[in-house]
């Protein structure tokens, strides 16, 4: 599923990390799923709902849903709203669902859960087609090769909740590149300028009629009058593997429940401590927050933990309103509360 729309919105929604380059997928809990008309809602929103266990888990396995449906609960117990939206002349069925009941039942049935914090992939595609020079492809690609690939990292970054990134050529890297005096090659200079968790180095190369060869992170040759929909097959694959390993690391297991101290520093006004403690619970990590005390701007915590430290502070780290002090394990979770 292509469209601008899906991409450039969740660019929209991206929170930088403080730390690392992962970034917050900060609309976890929103669907978008295509419909054709308002007669098929019913199935969108059982789709959506779908699309959202697979999401959050990081499993499509269907026995997560089964587990869900079996426990006694509807898909729709968990809509908090739904409408419908168009962009580029496409309709779209906007399923907003509500995080803490999503959490909970998983909680319940000791679903793992993967949090917002999801890691940036980029990807550097090169391209000989024989006929032009060589290009790596970016938003700007316009040919039906060159979409194939968009149209797989639109898909996959809408369905896994991940950042799938290619190159955005300015007019500075269109200066650069073209400067026969680039003191690096344009591979490298566009490795330097972004920043990123994991890197997938990809050429594609034709070698003759209906015949292409990978090379780099994928390594094979095709050969057929179907090459397009074999090269979309093996990217398909391909990608699909680097998420879930990528995402291996950062499974939430929910059935780990434990208790820990956190001080929250920079609280000035009642206000900060709404919007602190709001962005707190947003975190899935946390569970609950009991407040133990609170002087000289400084509120202290007893909290919930979901998983382990490791995957909340990794968490903090990739949210832009919590900076962490200080932690030493079995101490105090010290945080500063950026306005």
């Amino acid at each position: 599923m292509h469209n601008n729309f899906i991409k450039h919105f969740i660019v929209g929604l991206i929170i930088f990390s403080n730390q690392s380059y992962g970034k917050e997928f900060n609309e976890l809990f929103t669907i978008y799923e295509p419909i054709e008309n308002s007669s098929s809602i019913e199935s969108s929103i059982n789709i959506s709902f779908n699309n959202l266990v697979f999401r959050v888990s990081g499993s499509n396995s269907p026995s997560n849903i089964w587990k869900i449906i079996n426990s006694g609960s509807f898909r729709k117990d968990f809509i908090t709203s739904y409408s419908i939206k168009n962009y580029d002349n496409k309709s779209f069925l906007e399923v907003k669902f509500n995080q803490d009941k999503v959490i909970s039942k998983f909680k319940e049935l000791s679903i793992p859960i993967i949090s917002h914090s999801r890691p940036m992939i980029f990807f550097l595609i090169e391209i000989e087609s024989g006929t032009e020079t060589s290009y790596f492809v970016s938003r700007e690609s316009k040919n039906a090769l060159d979409n194939i690939f968009i149209n797989t990292l639109d898909r996959l970054s809408n369905q896994r909740g991940i950042f799938l990134e290619m190159p955005i050529f300015d007019l500075e890297d269109q200066r650069t590149l073209s400067d026969s005096n680039i003191l690096s090659s344009p591979k490298e200079y566009l490795i330097s300028k972004y920043d990123f968790d994991h890197l997938v180095d990809i050429k594609l190369i034709n070698t003759g009629f209906n015949e292409w060869s990978f090379s780099g992170d994928i390594n094979t040759v095709i050969s057929s009058e179907f090459y397009k929909k074999d090269i979309e097959t093996i990217f398909l694959e391909h990608i699909e593997s680097i998420i879930s390993d990528a995402f291996k690391d950062l499974i939430i297991d929910t059935s780990n429940i434990f208790f820990t101290k956190i001080d929250v520093k920079g609280i000035t006004s009642y206000e900060d401590y709404k919007i602190s403690k709001d962005k707190l619970l947003k975190l899935i990590g946390i569970s609950d927050l009991e407040i133990l005390s609170f002087k000289n701007n400084i509120i202290e915590y007893q909290a919930t933990i979901i998983g382990d430290m490791d995957s909340l502070q990794r968490d903090i780290q990739n949210n832009s309103f919590f900076d962490i002090d200080t932690f030493k394990k079995s101490e105090t979770l010290n945080l500063v509360y950026v306005k």
